[in-house]
């Protein structure tokens, strides 16, 4: 079996807080000494108003060394491809400005995504035809919003489906990794909100049916303290909010508690292990944030 990287996929529904959630695991295990990158789904430039990993650096010494955050532009991977089979500058240009390329580039069904995925394949199987190790221990996809994650999926299918020649064979060889559960770590992401929920449960359902791919973990995030709570303590609050006069104490009882039995359907709609990812209440940078979650995630096997 060839050494590869196993890809850890943060999916669900757009603003869930993939892309938040996916750094944090990474600047987790950079930080214990493993090669981490991070494929954003986000163009860096726009990551960092999101997501600031200013002072890494000074904060996190060995996590700089080892954390690695990257875009791929799909058109761009498309006009490497073309550069690289048009040696000659002026032919290359010609090509890429021409109507008839960018028309086929932007109409193609699929033809984008494929070779997002080829490159994610090619990052996690960097040198294993010299059968060494790969570059990076773990990669971590912040997967786009749930239909376009899923068409990308399937544009691999595709391409060994409907076409011949080589990219066909590439077809089927970017079928059989992403088919393969031993290369993906699958952590669908939501929060307890009805909408999010429901994608969820939808997106798991169409990636076993397609893909035979089954959540490691199922996260879900931004939730209050009160999802995870010993029974007792969550009694004792009832109680309390039951007897308090306070309109903003028995709203965030009513609301973790509403949370909390959102959080027992999920587990029951979907027959996975969940991590409930408690809101942040204090952190002074976005680093001191990302630490803190990482912290709790730390506990969702990633390794073969």
């Amino acid at each position: 079996m060839r050494p590869q990287s196993r890809i850890i996929i943060f999916c669900g529904k757009g603003g869930v807080g993939k892309t938040t959630l996916s750094l944090a695991l990474g600047l987790f295990h950079a930080a214990a000494g493993r090669k981490v990158v991070v494929v954003s789904s986000h163009p860096l430039p726009e990551l960092a108003v999101a997501v600031s990993l200013e002072g890494l650096a000074e904060q996190y010494p060995a996590a700089a060394q080892n954390l690695y955050v990257v875009h791929l532009n799909s058109k761009e991977l498309l006009a490497e491809l073309v550069r690289n089979n048009f040696p000659v500058q002026w032919v290359a240009r010609a090509v890429l400005e021409s109507e008839i390329y960018n028309n086929l580039v932007e109409v193609a069904p699929g033809l984008k995504e494929f070779y997002f995925l080829a490159r994610l394949q090619q990052l996690a199987e960097r040198h294993a035809a010299a059968g060494e190790y790969p570059d990076y221990d773990l990669l971590l996809w912040d997967a786009p919003a749930t239909g376009h994650f899923l068409g990308t999926l399937r544009s691999a299918r595709a391409f060994e489906t409907y076409l011949t020649g080589p990219l066909a064979a590439a077809g089927a060889e970017l079928a059989r990794f992403f088919s393969n559960a031993a290369n993906i770590v699958l952590l669908p992401t939501t929060t307890l909100e009805e909408m999010a929920m429901q994608e969820t449960v939808e997106m798991c359902r169409a990636l076993d049916h397609d893909f035979q791919l089954k959540p490691a973990r199922v996260l879900l995030n931004l939730v209050s303290p009160v999802v995870d709570a010993p029974e007792e303590e969550v009694e004792r609050l009832a109680r309390q909010s039951e007897e308090s006069s306070d309109p903003a104490l028995r709203f965030a009882v009513d609301r973790g508690l509403m949370e909390r039995q959102r959080a027992i359907e999920m587990r029951l709609d979907l027959g996975v292990q969940t991590v409930a990812v408690e809101r942040a209440r204090h952190w002074s940078s976005d680093l001191e944030l990302l630490a803190q979650i990482g912290r709790g995630l730390a506990g969702i096997p990633v390794s073969a």
